[in-house]
């Protein structure tokens, strides 16, 4: 089934999200819908899914407007936003059955589907897990296997592989691919050129405006300290998420950690940011115990997760307050924090907005706004830049190098494997343990492969595969 767009426009106040868009996607095609954040990409799949109506214009799906009979467009297809669109207190096997109920699937049809479902998806073993307990990864895997259960003719992808390691990204497109072949019609929205150039066919989006350059970098405390950790482990229940590992980190290193979803790269930040308690091993950040000294920690450092830690129901402005009462941040130096930040986040004319509204990529750089703050000398990323268009990630990038130039510890988590290579050394790991350590040029010429994302695949397969939970 076919999907046609004509002069699709929507406004949201005095803000122009899409502005007549018009472009046809053909069924047995992948179409891409290409841009940096702010484009308007998610605003577009929402007109089209029928969640969110146009200001102007109307798209045709599989012969339906989304005007005139939203409702019935959503029998025929399947929408995956960002969000996921999970029940984190079902297991994997109940929130698949949510959705065959929701869809009407009939009982005798579920277990084929389901079976091909867990076979591509690697959930199989995990079907009694909560959904809430499986990594980023496989959470975006349930959500597809969510969409595919009723088979639907017309497909709405936002942004599916956002925070998920090469090797998942990988088996995340060959479903598209075999989605697509099979008569399918395929709309993906993506910020990276390497995934356009999956795609059949693209629409370039791009927005009218763009956000101010970075000024200035942040200034590192006077006084930085590195990591170092030895034998930590971490165990949940029976199942081991960090078994045994040690490395030290140095002053103003920007040290990368590499691992599939689930490979326990979140538990050991946790540990070190004094989030989670290990059960056994010890380490030591700023010279502090993450033991004993895990509050001191949290005042020497900045700690930027996956889930931003913003409040969507407050503004702008009130993040930024709130996150610098927390650190003490007062005076002068807030009103240059806060300016610094408006800076680098291209925020300054959405003060007054209310976070949950903010596109993902502004979202991530309110947070990273919010983690320094207080300007800390050590900086903990977990996947900053997940989601965020390739020129803002450039520009991240070079605020990182400009930290790190300084005497700050960057210490950053990424699936990225262009990122990777800013790395000065990487932590590849794999079911909880550390199964390469070296600087990224090292580590190509050790394995003669020409791409660290050869590397990442060659080392995680001699360990034995990755654990996918």
């Amino acid at each position: 089934m076919s999907v046609s767009s004509r002069g699709l426009t929507r406004r949201f106040k005095d803000l122009v999200a899409v502005d007549n868009l018009s472009f046809e996607a053909r069924p047995g095609r992948l179409l891409g819908l290409v841009g940096p954040d702010g484009a308007g990409k998610t605003t577009t799949l929402r007109m089209l899914a029928g969640v969110l109506r146009p200001t102007a214009g109307d798209a045709l799906l599989a012969g339906i407007s989304v005007v005139r009979e939203p409702e019935r467009v959503k029998h025929h297809i399947a929408y995956m936003s960002q969000r996921f669109g999970l029940y984190t207190d079902l297991t994997v096997a109940e929130n698949i059955a949510f959705y065959a109920d929701l869809y009407q699937v009939p009982r005798h049809e579920r277990g084929p589907r389901l079976e091909r479902l867990y076979a591509f998806s690697n959930l199989g073993p995990f079907e009694g897990r909560l959904a809430g307990k499986l990594s980023g990864g496989m959470k975006q895997k349930l959500a597809l296997c969510c969409c595919l259960i009723h088979h639907p003719e017309i497909l709405l992808l936002d942004e599916p592989t956002f925070g998920v390691d090469p090797i998942s990204r990988r088996e995340l497109w060959q479903i598209l691919f075999e989605m697509r072949d099979e008569g399918m019609t395929v709309i993906v929205s993506t910020s990276t050129p390497d995934e356009a150039e999956r795609c059949d066919d693209v629409v370039l989006l791009a927005p009218m405006d763009r956000p101010p350059p970075l000024v200035r970098p942040v200034v590192a405390a006077h006084e930085a300290g590195a990591v170092s950790v030895s034998h930590l482990t971490r165990r949940f229940g029976d199942f081991t998420a960090v078994d045994d590992v040690s490395f030290a980190v140095a002053e103003g290193e920007i040290f990368g950690f590499l691992g599939p979803n689930g490979a326990g790269k979140t538990t050991t930040i946790k540990m070190l940011t004094g989030l989670l308690a290990p059960t056994a091993g010890d380490g030591r950040v700023a010279g502090l115990d993450i033991r004993t000294e895990t509050e001191d920690i949290k005042q020497r450092i900045g700690y930027m997760s996956q889930a931003f830690s913003l409040y969507g129901d407050l503004t702008v402005a009130e993040n930024l307050e709130f996150s610098a009462g927390l650190y003490a941040v007062r005076g002068a130096r807030f009103a240059e924090r806060r300016a610094w930040v408006l800076a680098m986040s291209g925020l300054a004319q959405r003060l007054d907005s209310p976070t949950s509204d903010l596109p993902l990529g502004f979202k991530q750089r309110l947070a990273l706004g919010c983690a320094v703050m207080h300007q800390p000398p050590i900086l903990f990323l977990d996947e900053p830049t997940s989601g965020v268009d390739p020129l803002a990630r450039r520009a991240f990038w070079d605020l990182i190098y400009s930290l790190a130039a300084q005497g700050t510890t960057i210490f950053v988590s990424t699936h990225y494997m262009e990122e990777a290579e800013y790395c000065h050394r990487l932590a590849l790991m794999n079911r909880g343990r550390i199964i390469a350590l070296d600087q990224p040029a090292a580590l190509k010429r050790q394995l003669g492969v020409a791409t660290l994302e050869e590397a990442f695949v060659t080392l995680v397969e001699r360990a034995g595969g990755a654990v996918l939970g």
